[in-house]
C-alpha cells in the first residue's frame, strides 16, 4: 500500500529539534511510491497540480530488480518536509533526486540534504522570470483564469500533440481545477516573498530540456541552465513520462 502524508500539528506546537522552529500547519505531501529496504533512495518531485498518477504509472513500467525505494513529493503550498520524512530521508546511503516542471524549483526549497546526483527535467530554479522561466504575465494569466476548461487547454499544450494529450489523460491528477489553482497561488506566493532564498546543500547535476516544451521555453531553460550540463531532447514536450516511462530510464537521464 502506498503511504501518503500529509502533517497537521496544534497550534504553536514546538518542533523538538535542534532549530526549535515552529511546525507549521501543513506540510508538502510525500508518497512512498517503492519501499522494499533499500540503501537507495530516489526522490521525485512531480510538477504543479500533480498527484500520484504519473509516478504509479512509471512505476508499472519499472523492472522488479530496480534497487532504490521511490519517494513522491507533490502539492506545493508548503514547501515544507514532514520532519519525520526528512529524517528516514538521511537515513539512506545514497540519495538521488529526479524533479520535473515547479518540481525543479520546489526540491531546493523543501530542506534537503546529502543529495548526490539530481535530475531537473523542463524546469528552472526561477520560475517566475522572462529569461530564465515562465513570464510574470503569462503565469498571472494562467492563474486568473484557471478553470476546469481551461484547465484542458493547459494539458493539451502540456503534452504537445492530442495523442499525447489522449495518453496523458488515463495518468491525470484527481484533482480539481479549484484545487489546483489554490496550489498555484501559493507557489506564486512563496517565489514572490522569497526575498532571501536559503542557500541550499546541494545543486542539480543535470538538466533535461524538451524541445517542444510550451510551458518552459527551451530557450528560457537554457539560459537557466547555462552553468550546468544540459541535455536536449528536441521532440520532447513539457511533459516527458512518455520518451522515458519508466525509473530507470528516467534516471538514464542523469548520466547523458
Amino acid at each position: 500500500m502506498l503511504d501518503q502524508v500529509r502533517l497537521v500539528s496544534p497550534k504553536n506546537k514546538q518542533i523538538n529539534n535542534s532549530t526549535n522552529q515552529q511546525l507549521n500547519t501543513e506540510t508538502l505531501i510525500t508518497r512512498w511510491i517503492q519501499r522494499k529496504g533499500h540503501d537507495r533512495l530516489l526522490l521525485f518531485f512531480n510538477g504543479w497540480g500533480m498527484d500520484g498518477g504519473i509516478a504509479e504509472y512509471l512505476q508499472s513500467n519499472t523492472p522488479a530488480d530496480f534497487r532504490y525505494d521511490v519517494l513522491l513529493c507533490y502539492d506545493y503550498r508548503s514547501l515544507l518536509m514532514p520532519q519525520d520524512v526528512l529524517e528516514t530521508i538521511a537515513s539512506y546511503g545514497e540519495r538521488i533526486l529526479v524533479a520535473w516542471s515547479l518540481g525543479v524549483w520546489a526540491a531546493q526549497k523543501a530542506g534537503l540534504s546529502g543529495i548526490g546526483r539530481a535530475l531537473a527535467i523542463n524546469g528552472t530554479l526561477n520560475p517566475i522570470s522572462s529569461e530564465e522561466g515562465i513570464s510574470p504575465a503569462i503565469f498571472s494569466q494562467t492563474l486568473g483564469n484557471y478553470n476546469e476548461e481551461n484547465r484542458t487547454r493547459f494539458i493539451r499544450r502540456m503534452c504537445g500533440s492530442s495523442s499525447l494529450f489522449h495518453r496523458f489523460m488515463a495518468v491525470s491528477p484527481e484533482r480539481s481545477a479549484l484545487d489546483q489553482k489554490e496550489e498555484l497561488a501559493s507557489i506564486q506566493q512563496h517565489v514572490e516573498e522569497d526575498t532571501l532564498p536559503q542557500p541550499s546543500s546541494w545543486s542539480y547535476t543535470r538538466a533535461l530540456i524538451g524541445g517542444r516544451d510550451m510551458i518552459f521555453s527551451p530557450k528560457a531553460q537554457k539560459f537557466a541552465w547555462r552553468d550546468l550540463e544540459y541535455s536536449i531532447s528536441e521532440d520532447m514536450p513539457h511533459f516527458p513520462f512518455f520518451s522515458s516511462s519508466s525509473w530507470p530510464e528516467v534516471c538514464s537521464c542523469m548520466d547523458h
